[in-house]
């Protein structure tokens, strides 16, 4: 029998993946004998989601993605029937593509949030930095860069919906650690007190993750599927290497403390 070898120059091997990066599908480590896929949880079955996007592809798979969740999937391939809708019937998340064709992504969040506080999530090709600020000013309440890693992309969305249902609808703005440690999600910046920590897209996303589920310990399986959208497969160096340099950022602001590993377990911010 053949055997099966993971690649020799594997970013994740060495503790090193380019921030905002997603590995090709024949650069990912393989599955090692006793690895499984982590269970999902039931948080779109029930939903309705109006999924906007001008690709035909993209709006097929992202349509099955939320079917296959028990959700209900409509799609629109422009902001203008996008906003027809939602003037007419109700929805539980929307999924937006910035780069529409007539009225912008932009504009189609900006009239959303004129009139809903329904959850938004952007979809963007650029993925710049101006881009993010821009839609969380906007009022997105995450973004996905394309190509988009539909693992990924189901993580973030039934994250969505849990934090809408547990607020009775409402959209958290922020999030909360120990010794004044905050996460403002809309405008995307992370704090100590006053001063700003600079954050990496990834080291965002790990913080946010880790106070999204303050006091319970987050497996490093959990972590690299909802950030990175795939399982460690044995191979957790570049978990731990995007983990280590948070930890070095909290650190130059007295809070290093306020995440903690738990040997053989995870991460846990208390």
């Amino acid at each position: 029998m053949e055997s099966r070898k993971r690649p020799a120059q594997h970013p994740a091997s060495q503790g090193v993946v380019p921030d905002g990066m997603p590995l090709p599908l024949d650069a990912r480590p393989r599955p090692v004998e006793g690895d499984l896929p982590l269970p999902l949880d039931d948080s779109l079955r029930g939903a309705r989601i109006l999924v906007v996007d001008d690709e035909p592809t993209m709006r097929e798979v992202v349509g099955q993605m939320v079917q296959d969740g028990g959700a209900e999937a409509v799609s629109v391939g422009s902001g203008e029937a996008a906003l027809d809708l939602l003037r007419n019937a109700d929805f539980d998340l929307v999924i937006l593509d910035v780069g529409l064709p007539g009225i912008s992504g932009f504009d189609t969040l900006r009239s959303i949030r004129e009139r809903s506080d329904i959850p938004v999530m952007i979809v963007t090709g650029a993925g710049s930095l101006d881009e993010r600020v821009t839609g969380f000013d906007l009022g997105a309440d995450d973004y996905v860069v394309k190509p988009v890693e539909i693992p990924e992309l189901s993580r973030r969305a039934r994250a969505l919906l849990r934090r809408a249902r547990a607020k009775g609808g409402q959209t958290v703005e922020q999030l909360e650690g120990p010794d004044g440690l905050v996460l403002r999600l809309r405008s995307h910046e992370a704090l100590v007190g006053d001063s700003p920590l600079d954050l990496t897209p990834k080291e965002f996303a790990l913080l946010r993750l880790l106070l999204d589920h303050r006091g319970n310990v987050v497996r490093l399986d959990e972590l690299s599927l909802a950030i990175w959208g795939y399982g460690t497969f044995g191979s957790r160096n570049f978990v731990e290497a995007h983990v280590s340099r948070l930890r070095a950022k909290l650190a130059q602001h007295g809070v290093e403390h306020a995440l903690k590993t738990v040997r053989g377990e995870g991460y846990v911010i208390r």
